[in-house]
């Protein structure tokens, strides 16, 4: 009986999960931001686009960084940066609103083959854990 106890008062046999809080990643006010390339939706993407950019109004600040997913990973790639339009590998999808940034992320690496990808944003100087998805594509 008391070896019962102590059981039951250690919490034996059930599980002691804690939950952790799901968080935003929230664009500053006023920003819009829209995948360029690879352009969102494209199919037979090479495995090696070697970056993702964005197209940004106004820019987004250099603690934005592009996470790609795909199956249960989360890869976190580097923070944007401000590159020019002609720098823009083609094809590229232009974004619906006016006067965009073009902002770059540079890939760690190859993608898998034959995969679709989710790209998302994460502000690295917030405590966000629900990363903001602007697009998805898939490589060849």
């Amino acid at each position: 009986m008391v070896a019962a106890c102590a059981l039951a008062a250690c919490g034996g046999g059930g599980t002691n999960q804690t939950s952790v809080p799901v968080i935003q990643c929230v664009l500053p006010t006023g920003t819009q931001v829209a995948l360029a390339y690879p352009m969102p939706g494209a199919t037979g993407v090479p495995d090696a686009p070697g970056q993702v950019v964005i197209g940004a109004s106004p820019a987004l600040p250099t603690n934005w960084q592009v996470v790609l997913a795909y199956g249960n990973l989360l890869v976190f790639e580097s923070v944007v940066n401000p590159i020019a339009q002609g720098s823009v590998p083609t094809p590229y999808a232009t974004p619906g609103f006016a006067n965009p940034t073009y902002e770059s992320s540079g890939l760690s690496g190859p993608l898998p083959p034959a995969t679709t990808i989710a790209v998302l944003l994460n502000n690295e100087s917030s405590t966000c854990n629900s990363y903001l998805q602007i697009g998805t594509f898939t490589t060849q």
